[in-house]
């Protein structure tokens, strides 16, 4: 399987490490056959390595434009890869899955291997330098954390002034944005640090990325002192991963500055072997839990990237498809997807996860550019990608969406007829979107043009888009006047609709401007919506969080886990013959 974005270059996604526990990467290579070296890039460390993502896609592609070979990859409980979060010795795991990615890529027939680590990544590589030589010929050091305690103050402090959802336990676990760290992982995260490791060098050589807006530990510093070192200073890094994930800017000039100095050692380019396509891996759906299947898959025209994950028997059940939250890839909030991916197939289910176009690591779009939020393409991206798995049966489906994910995963039920479409958190001002995207559909440049302003709107003025929708109603009636949620409800799909309080109204302390807009979800036609004690909009706060997947959970295995009994047949679904 490979997704080529260029001429010049392609991408393959690889299984790699043990048999047991599999790692998931990205291979990107120039198409030419032969390379300078390989680098492997070691991301970040929770909700930073979201943010990082894009960054390190487009590191990927520009590298191999420039003859070098580059692995992305997952750590072990992380992204895609094998195991959990909050398994034991995270520390070690996360230090032999580099390892792993070095062995990878050396076993392509690449013998010069350098490598990338961002923030607690450089810290991990520099850990897995210490512990297994790696024999690295460049290595660089980007926005480096000096130790795990640097990086856990760190993370605490700009949380704290980042959002309310940070806390520290009386028990030592380090509740962030997205994830949670136990006590266990965080003194494990403690053991780690670049200002002790005794082995020199690190690399033949080094380059240490540092931010313009913050100083360099003394510590570090000293250790650094023993190293051949180059130094560089960023503007760019507050903007990656000091924001909110779903609005990282891209580093452009940070990663062409050390894609050119990786470029400077001007290693003799020789050829390099291909892994073959990966096949289906085992491994366990949670700790002690059942063994799944795992495997790659292409779906629909537009060859999207996606990840099945089915039962070692026979499925049994309807496909549960997980759709993007917004601009961010496939693993989902916390990594929710592919923990409920991996959960629900080891009862029998098959699930995909995958990445809608332009976004994650399904292909740009032309230009190379990545999807805006709610773009067209994504609308037909719903139905092929059921079609690419029922053929037959595209209807024998459930989506699960949150906030933009539960937009479009309404619009499957519409359009698909799915047996079940369970929404956290549906968008303000759903029905608007929904008319601006049939305008946005039309044959007419004005009136396509006039949808895709709408969307707009509604985007960037959430609250004020369910004024609009009002107006729209009387102006265009046709367009404007369904409500889709109950439109839905009145078909033979399962809805489930499960909301936080903090959506019902921006004028909480407003009667009449609260109950105006407020209506919207405390006064349905034909459903009914679960208020989630603790859920904030993008399920940050961990307590909202597992009570939201304790609801999703039942529902799923009341109605599908071992229930084979279909819906009424869909209008894309074929007749038995």
């Amino acid at each position: 399987m490979t997704l080529s974005t260029v001429a010049s270059l392609l991408e393959r996604p690889v299984w790699f490490g043990p048999s047991d526990r599999p790692l998931c990467g990205w291979l990107t290579a120039p198409t030419s056959g032969v390379a300078s070296q390989g680098v492997l890039l070691a991301p970040p460390i929770g909700r930073e390595s979201r943010a990082a993502r894009r960054a390190l896609r487009l590191a990927s592609c520009r590298m191999a434009r420039r003859g070098m070979v580059a692995l992305r990859f997952d750590y072990d409980g992380t992204g895609d890869s094998s195991g959990m979060l909050d398994e034991p010795a995270r520390d070690e795991a996360w230090v032999a899955s580099v390892e792993h990615a070095a062995e990878f890529l050396r076993g392509l027939g690449l013998t010069t291997i350098s490598a990338v680590g961002m923030r607690l990544g450089a810290t991990i590589v520099g850990a897995a330098v210490d512990a297994h030589g790696l024999g690295l010929t460049s290595l660089v050091l980007w926005d480096p954390c000096a130790s795990g305690r640097n990086y856990l103050r760190e993370l605490s402090a700009l949380e704290s002034l980042r959002r309310e959802h940070v806390s520290i336990e009386s028990d030592g676990s380090v509740e962030t944005s997205e994830f949670v760290f136990s006590p266990r992982t965080v003194s494990e995260i403690r053991h780690l640090s670049l200002t002790k490791l005794e082995r020199t060098p690190l690399a033949d050589r080094i380059l240490v990325i540092t931010r313009d807006d913050r100083s360099i530990p003394d510590k570090l510093q000293e250790r650094l002192s023993k190293e051949k070192v180059d130094w560089a200073l960023t503007s760019e890094q507050q903007a990656l991963i000091g924001v909110d994930p779903l609005h990282a800017e891209l580093p452009e000039k940070t990663v062409d500055e050390l894609i050119d100095w990786l470029g400077a050692e001007h290693a003799p380019a020789a050829p390099f072997r291909l892994p073959a396509d990966a096949a289906a891996v085992t491994m366990a759906s949670a700790p002690g839990g059942a063994v799944v299947h795992e495997r790659f898959v292409e779906l629909g025209q537009r060859r999207l990237f996606g990840i099945v994950t089915e039962p070692l028997a026979a499925r049994d059940g309807p496909l549960v498809l997980f759709l993007n939250v917004s601009t961010d890839e496939h693993t989902g909030p916390s990594r929710l997807w592919v923990e409920l991916s991996r959960r629900w197939s080891a009862l029998g289910l098959q699930c995909v996860r995958f990445d809608l176009t332009g976004i994650g690591d399904s292909p740009m779009l032309p230009g190379g550019r990545s999807a805006n939020i709610y773009d067209q393409h994504w609308l037909d991206d719903l139905g092929e990608v059921a079609r690419a798995l029922r053929p037959d049966r595209p209807s024998d489906s459930v989506y699960i969406g949150l906030c933009s994910g539960a937009f479009l995963a309404v619009e499957a039920g519409l359009s698909v007829r799915p047996r079940g479409v369970y929404v956290i958190n549906p968008p303000v001002g759903i029905d608007f979107l929904h008319g601006s995207c049939r305008l946005a559909a039309s044959r007419l440049a004005p009136v396509r043009l006039l949808g895709a302003q709408l969307k707009e709107v509604a985007l960037r003025l959430r609250w004020f888009a369910v004024v609009l929708w009002r107006a729209c109603r009387v102006i265009m009636p046709t367009v404007f006047s369904t409500d889709v949620l109950s439109r839905l409800a009145a078909t033979d799909t399962d809805m489930l609709v499960l909301a936080s309080s903090e959506d019902l109204s921006p004028y909480p302390k407003t009667r009449r401007l609260d109950r105006f807009f407020s209506k919207r979800l405390v006064a349905p036609r034909g459903y009914e919506v679960t208020f989630v004690p603790g859920l904030d909009h993008s399920m940050l706060a961990a307590g909202g969080r597992a009570a939201t997947v304790e609801l999703l959970d039942r529902r799923v295995r009341d109605h599908f886990v071992g229930n084979t009994a279909a819906a009424a047949p869909g209008p894309g679904d074929k007749e038995p013959t």
